[in-house]
């Protein structure tokens, strides 16, 4: 039998066979309703307050084996380059990768890690080449592939942890969510083994819903987007068709969060 391309053939016998296995005499002759599109109201309408949404969000990244630590403002530099300097050493972390951010900035992490001797790699073009403490490997360097990655990439990818500030976090499945920029690169939060968020308590929404509004607001034309949205909901999770599971191989295998009251 000849097929005429574009024509859908067979359509009615398949979908005959299926309802049949469904234990039902013959497919249904109206397609069933659907009223509701998206999140139904009541859910839309949960409101949280700050500190249950903080509560929610650790509830949640922990038994993603995440950890968190909620720091009150007044005590954020303080607290938090200690945290970092304590999980920099437990993990042998030599080399950090780093948002160009003003908030992460603000809270000098970068002295409290070369205080421990670690190097920092901030996210922009202009510090590859400030960075000569990072020599790149002359074997590595030779070949094809590596040579045609920018110096920095190149530097992103020998660090082993990635320090970012995620735009929103998500408390109902402790998500992170991350618009990519010129000094936001995606690189930071993928290519390196560990992740450490820092970000404050006033950035966590309830539901993704929430979260992708503020990234949709007052957009009009696709040139206003960024370039990737990247949604990290805990460490790197693949399983192959066995349904054997692999923790990091797409991306960090271990996750720390900070809230900042």
């Amino acid at each position: 039998m000849s097929a005429n391309i574009g024509n859908i053939t067979g359509r009615e016998a398949f979908i005959g066979n299926i309802a049949s296995r469904l234990g039902r005499k013959a497919p249904a002759a109206v397609a069933p309703e659907h009223p509701f599109r998206g999140a139904p109201d009541f859910y839309k309408e949960i409101e949280r307050t700050t500190d249950e949404k903080i509560e929610l969000f650790t509830d949640n990244w922990t038994a993603l084996t995440g950890k968190v630590l909620v720091v009150d403002e007044a005590e954020a530099n303080e607290k938090i380059g200690a945290w970092l300097q304590e999980v920099a050493a437990e993990l042998k972390v030599t080399q950090v990768s780093r948002w160009e951010n003003e908030g992460l900035i603000g809270l000098g992490l970068d002295e409290a890690l070369s205080a421990s001797g670690i190097t920092v790699v901030p996210w922009k073009q202009a510090a590859a080449a400030a960075e000569a403490a990072l020599p790149l490997d002359d074997d590595a360097e030779s070949s094809s592939n590596w040579s045609k990655r920018s110096e920095l990439l190149q530097r992103t990818e020998r660090c082993q942890m990635g320090i970012i500030w995620p735009d929103y976090a998500v408390a109902n499945t402790s998500t992170l969510v991350l618009q990519c920029s010129p000094e936001h690169g995606r690189s930071v939060s993928l290519l390196t083994d560990i992740l450490f968020a820092v970000f404050r308590a006033d950035q966590l929404v309830t539901r993704m819903g929430e979260a992708f509004g503020h990234v949709t607001k007052g957009k009009s034309d696709a040139r206003q987007y960024p370039s990737s949205l990247n949604l990290i909901t805990g460490p790197s999770r693949s399983a192959d068709i066995e349904n054997d599971l692999t923790i990091g191989i797409h991306g960090p295998g271990k996750v720390y969060a900070v809230i900042i009251k």
